[in-house]
């Protein structure tokens, strides 16, 4: 394909955000039709999304705890969310959340698992 060569690429990427809008309005039209009426759109139809179940790990610790499992063993299953911690780690220390956020920061410093996220494409000037 023509377009997709080198001297094209800038030309074809100033096309993607319009069609990623074009997809996504024509994908939320066909939704709303056939929700209203299973028929509407021939060729397609709506799939059961499933279902997601989600625990509470507060919940889950005191059940699973009454077994005398180690803590370490429950705890390697579960994942730890920083940023919502913050608020909880200023009330329990009486700092503001930027305070909060520094202190965890330092604290968990040795411990932390960095990775870097996905390269994403930006224009320049």
């Amino acid at each position: 394909m023509k377009w997709l060569e080198d001297d094209k690429l800038a030309e074809a990427m100033q096309l993607v955000p319009l069609c990623e809008a074009f997809v996504k309005a024509v994908k939320s039209a066909v939704k709303a039709k056939l929700q209203e009426d299973p028929e509407s759109v021939p060729g397609y139809k709506l799939r059961d999304g499933g279902k997601i179940t989600t625990y509470e790990a507060k919940e889950v610790a005191k059940i699973v705890m009454e077994s005398n499992l180690e803590w370490d063993d429950l705890l390697e299953h579960m994942k730890f969310s920083f940023t919502p911690f913050i608020s909880t780690w200023a009330d329990h220390t009486g700092m503001t959340k930027a305070e909060a956020k520094k202190d965890l920061t330092e604290r968990l410093k040795d411990i932390a698992d960095t990775r870097p996220k996905s390269a994403s494409i930006v224009k320049t000037k």
